[in-house]
């Protein structure tokens, strides 16, 4: 109903059609031009929710402007001070500069602070580690330990918001203090902890190789220009 709306949605160069909304199970971006009127969009939503027999959260709803800076901060401090925006429904959270909108398990937003974003991550990652330095585990199954706490908390995150260098640091720093139980000096050359077990290696995770080949993952989609293309 929205794609096939009068509303004009973002045109992207490139695109056949401009990008109205995106969609996933209970979740919905909706992607308004300065010229859309949110009563348009709401009286969509009230139609569909009639039909469907749900209704529309505005308390859940938030606001994220796009545009010149300028333009962005008219429309959070009239919001802020008046609690409306032009259509706009009242009681919606308006996302400020640097503060992120969550979608989809990506933090966007204006001038967000992606190191701040990995914060909540590493420091479960932290506490995580430090539950498991409580066991006796030989170096080989610290192994499996940092794939698991730290390749598998970090994955989804590095894929939807890639990794700052600071943070694979940081990461990379709780990986080696565990591996070696905290140990000032590894026994081990950081390349052969790396390195797979046919090269007399460890094949301990090496974040740094993970992260660019998730970049090359999304640059082969990127270069993509077949129909399938996302």
């Amino acid at each position: 109903m929205i794609r096939e709306s009068n509303l004009k949605g973002f045109d992207i160069p490139g695109t056949v059609e401009a990008v109205k909304a995106t969609l996933f199970a209970d979740n919905t971006t909706v992607y308004l031009h300065e010229d859309d009127d949110f009563e348009e969009l709401k009286n969509i939503l009230d139609a569909w929710c009639l039909a469907a027999g749900a209704r529309f959260n505005v308390k859940k709803t938030e606001l994220l402007p796009i545009g010149t800076t300028a333009y962005r901060e008219i429309v959070e401090s009239t919001y802020k001070t008046t609690g409306q925006w032009e259509s706009y429904p009242r009681g919606a959270r308006m996302a400020a500069e640097g503060e992120p909108v969550r979608i989809l398990g990506a933090f966007l937003g204006n001038n967000v602070d992606q190191c701040e974003v990995w914060s909540p991550t590493i420091s479960k990652v932290s506490a995580t580690i430090e539950h498991w330095q409580w066991g006796n585990a030989t170096v080989e199954g610290r192994r499996h330990v940092v794939q698991m706490v730290l390749g598998g908390m970090s994955q989804f995150l590095t894929d939807v918001q890639r990794m700052p260098d600071s943070v694979c640091r940081r990461l990379d720093k709780i990986l080696r203090a565990y591996l070696w139980n905290d140990r000032t000096i590894p026994p081990v050359k950081k390349e052969f902890v790396y390195a797979s077990v046919e090269m007399g290696g460890l094949k301990v995770l090496d974040l740094e190789s993970r992260n660019e080949a998730v970049n090359v993952m999304w640059l082969q989609s990127y270069l993509n220009f077949r129909e399938t293309r996302p």
